[in-house]
């Protein structure tokens, strides 16, 4: 078969596939359009078509695919499928891809990077896992994966080709075809998507096409440049995996923290967005080729630079704030002194956040930091300090020990680090229960071991004890007093707040490093061996009776 034909078959095929298969879900519940105004649902099935035309093209390549290729395909594409009709839970997903890869590593699929059999099989196994999960993961926006995987196959092709590997450039042109068929249908705005029938098989051949240019290249060249060639693939993962750590959220759950919706958020539209990467995908692609080529020095400065960009993208990207928690960004990002009890306070809320119901006052508001979390009637934020939030979206000014609402007013009253700047404790909580509604909640969180802050207005801290009597004291049925961690991540948090002094000059980027090294092991230890004696803070649930 004539190389153009590699790419023309497979994409025609993929672009009548996906046709006749909008048209069959378009005829069924729940994609049938209609007049209605409630939104139609976009099918996630795009797979059931793309993938059979790569099939049939591979079916015709110039060499035949290697077992262990087309055994790993089948069991990752299987795998897919039933995921999308039948959803997986994150842990079954994991296994039954760890499976599939492990099959094509048993049948030949591997790499040599250390020459023990076992432990290359490993390394394997975990390259393709990582590029079928990365892969799934980029499967987010209309057109990004298609778009970024016909390039990275291309790319891949490519350098098979200046190696004189014609299976590769067969195997690309074949990827590449399937995939841009099927993007006509799936580009902005998506008329359907891939699914994960469609993503985990893409991901299992990208990381076995990069296993293939790994081989044909001297080390670590080949290597480095299948990397750089997959590198948005690699970004996005790593990207989503830091952002939803810093936040306490478990990395398999599906959130708002992609590079493409950070980038809409930003200002661009989705076709701004989705094009950049696809501007990113081909100089990654360009990367790669300069680095089989010139090797050597130059090659690593080609490494280097990448990784810098690299690193410059994730820190803008981290900046722009997607729930308005502050997390986000620089204030409480991972880089900072005290992202962790950030980290444990956002856990908190999401925790407690079935609580909370109609009307809520949040008393000493600043940033609103969670309003995104709870799903209420209305939020009104209230704060006394004007100097200090002047810019700051603030719904009322007021004294915390005399609320200006009237009795009964809200089903939820939220108050965060406020309670240890009030002079008289008991009169503000007998000011949050009088404008609460009977049965209406207050969530409360207030320190016990913290350093002086927001001097002079800094009078009190808080003990479990001391926090229910002061409730009970105005009249509050208390719930729950619980730590929101225990004595590791109070003295990892300090001993931040002491690395801060050295925080000047050309030490900066030392001691932010150190304050997340620190933050980390002191996470790590709290999970290991939890002392809430020493807690840094305490979370109070309550209700008006």
């Amino acid at each position: 078969m004539a190389p153009f034909l590699y790419f023309l078959a497979p994409f025609g095929l993929a672009f009548l596939f996906t046709a006749l298969l909008r048209f069959f879900l378009n005829r069924t519940e729940p994609y049938r359009r209609s007049g209605s105004a409630t939104p139609v649902p976009i099918p996630p099935f795009g797979g059931l078509a793309f993938v059979p035309a790569i099939f049939l093209a591979f079916l015709f390549l110039p060499n035949p695919l290697p077992t262990g290729v087309w055994a790993g395909a089948i069991a990752l594409a299987v795998v897919g499928f039933f995921d999308d009709v039948w959803p997986f839970s994150p842990r079954w997903k994991v296994i039954w891809t760890v499976m599939g890869a492990a099959l094509a590593v048993g049948l030949g699929l591997r790499v040599q990077l250390v020459n023990i059999p076992v432990l290359d099989g490993v390394l394997t196994v975990m390259w393709l896992v990582w590029m079928c999960h990365g892969f799934n993961v980029l499967d987010m926006e209309d057109g990004l994966s298609a778009g970024c995987g016909a390039i990275a196959g291309m790319g891949l092709g490519l350098l098979g080709w200046f190696s004189g590997t014609p299976i590769l450039l067969a195997v690309g042109l074949a990827l590449a075809g399937g995939l841009v068929g099927f993007w006509i249908h799936n580009a902005h705005p998506a008329r359907i998507y891939m699914g994960d029938m469609g993503s985990l098989l893409v991901g299992f051949l990208l990381g076995a096409m990069g296993i293939g240019v790994s081989r044909v290249y001297p080390e670590p060249w080949g290597y480095l440049a299948a990397f750089l060639v997959l590198g948005i693939v690699s970004f996005e993962a790593v990207f989503i995996s830091v952002v939803r750590f810093s936040k306490g959220r478990p990395i398999s759950r599906a959130s708002r923290d992609h590079v493409a919706q950070r980038l809409v958020q930003n200002g661009c539209t989705v076709w701004g967005a989705v094009s950049r990467m696809y501007g990113v995908a081909v100089l990654l692609v360009l990367a790669g080729m300069v680095v089989v080529q010139v090797q050597g020095k130059g090659g690593w400065w080609v490494v280097v630079g990448a990784s810098g960009l690299a690193l410059w993208a994730g820190r803008f990207l981290l900046g722009v704030d997607m729930e308005g928690d502050g997390v986000d960004g620089c204030p409480a990002g991972l880089w900072s002194k005290n992202w962790v009890v950030h980290r444990a306070m956002r856990q908190t809320m999401v925790g407690l956040s079935s609580q909370v119901s109609g009307r809520l006052l949040d008393v000493g508001c600043g940033g609103r930091p969670f309003e995104a979390l709870f799903q209420v009637g209305s939020y009104v934020g209230m704060e006394w300090d004007r100097d200090r939030y002047r810019e700051a979206r603030i719904d009322v000014w007021g004294d915390t020990l005399a609320l200006p609402f009237a009795q009964n007013g809200f089903e939820t009253v939220l108050c965060n680090q406020v309670l240890e700047h009030v002079r008289e404790p008991e009169q503000a909580l007998r000011e949050m229960g009088r404008v609460l509604k009977p049965d209406g909640c207050l969530i409360l969180t207030a320190p016990h071991i913290w350093g002086l802050h927001e001097e002079p207005h800094d009078y009190y801290r808080y003990t479990p004890f001391g926090l229910r009597h002061l409730a009970e004291k105005v009249g509050l049925k208390v719930e729950q007093v619980t730590a929101m961690a225990g004595y590791w991540v109070t003295a990892g948090v300090r001993f931040c707040y002491y690395l801060e002094h050295f925080e000047r000059g050309l030490l900066i980027p030392f001691v932010r490093l150190a304050y997340l090294g620190v933050q980390c092991c002191s996470l790590a230890l709290d999970r290991l061996h939890r002392v809430e004696g020493d807690a840094w803070n305490h979370v109070m649930v309550a209700r008006k009776p």
